[in-house]
């Protein structure tokens, strides 16, 4: 079990991987592995858990090396899907591109510490941001392009359709030449925003993927959860509020001062902190909400239970806030989620 010191780290199977892909590109991975003290060996063994600062100096290192300004963007063109990695399998049998969204994000600590992925509703459909973990390195610039290539192809490629986003955004300045860029998104591109994000509309939110399978969907989420809960405890700022949220939403006291309180900390420093995480309490409270919202009305609750063990003062605005995040009511998701003759519910 990790202790509260331990840096942030993600899985040696995703190292192992990048690695992989880079040494496709010419990029010396077993010397720049030497320089870090990281033995390739070592990446085999699915329960190791590598520091980002780890990665985050080789791939520096690798840009230097090849003199390639674009690795990240070549690194994600390559990628490829793990028969081994259940959180990708339930991103993969999910229902919708949006669906799948919500999904990885649900499990994105079997790839890595901290809640780098981040799913948002908008007034035109739907985004992904992606926040790396630590203060901003080099690194960054490349991790978020791995990352938001990676999800465009696979919209892609999970849906059968050729979706085009409708805006994707860099926190990172412009690099001199965008055309790579502009040719795998084919959408409008903004640089030095203030995240990382990619976003789609309502359409192709809703779009099926072509390997959805509720059954096979319900058997990779029980091998997610199983890997979380192996996983060490984390020192995350942002994953202990969420923690002490869950605690005391049904009839605790869960406002943002008594969870300063409880963490020992003035609320000022932990405002400050969280925004460090790219997170804020409001965004925390509600994404905790939403994600029990589902589990409750899956397990059959009436919507009065299900307000009030969110904190709500009373039935509609619950009401409310679950149309803003699922768009639709409680009673339609429900309908639409109960489980089918077949025992296929919805994924």
């Amino acid at each position: 079990m990790a202790s509260s010191s331990s840096p942030a780290a993600l899985s040696s199977r995703l190292v192992r991987q990048a690695l992989n892909i880079a040494a496709e590109h010419g990029v010396p991975v077993e010397a720049l592995c030497r320089e870090v003290g990281l033995h390739p060996e070592e990446l085999d063994d699915p329960e190791l858990r590598i520091p980002y600062t780890v990665l985050d100096t080789v791939l520096e290192r690798a840009v230097e090396v090849t003199g390639d300004d674009n690795l990240g963007l070549h690194m994600a063109g390559r990628s490829e899907v793990d028969p081994d990695d259940a959180a990708g399998l339930v991103i993969l049998t999910s229902a919708t591109l949006k669906d799948s969204m919500v999904r990885g994000c649900r499990y994105q600590r079997v790839w890595g510490d901290g809640e780098r992925f981040k799913v948002e509703d908008t007034e035109r459909g739907v985004r992904m941001r992606f926040t790396p973990v630590g203060p901003w390195r080099p690194a960054h610039r490349h991790m978020a392009e791995v990352a938001l290539v990676q999800l465009a192809l696979g919209m892609r490629a999970f849906t059968g359709v050729d979706v085009r986003p409708l805006q994707v955004r860099f926190a990172h300045a412009a690099p001199a030449d965008i055309r790579e860029h502009e040719a795998l998104f084919a959408c409008p591109l903004t640089f030095g925003a203030p995240h990382n994000d990619i976003e789609f509309s309502h359409a192709d939110a809703e779009l099926p993927f072509v390997h959805a399978d509720a059954l096979l969907n319900a058997m990779f989420e029980k091998q997610a959860q199983r890997l979380i809960s192996r996983l060490p405890v984390t020192a995350s700022l942002t994953e202990r509020v969420r923690e002490q949220v869950r605690r005391t939403l049904s009839g605790g006291d869960f406002t943002f001062e008594a969870v300063a309180r409880t963490l020992h900390l003035p609320p000022r420093t932990l405002q400050r902190k969280l925004a460090e995480e790219g997170q804020s309490y409001a965004g925390i409270l509600e994404s905790v909400r939403r994600e029990l919202s589902e589990n409750y009305l899956r397990r059959r609750m009436s919507i009065a239970e299900v307000s009030f063990l969110l904190g709500y003062g009373e039935p509609a605005t619950f009401h409310r806030a679950f149309k803003r995040w699922w768009g639709m009511s409680p009673e339609a998701f429900r309908r639409a989620n109960s489980p089918s003759p077949s025992g296929r519910g919805s994924g």
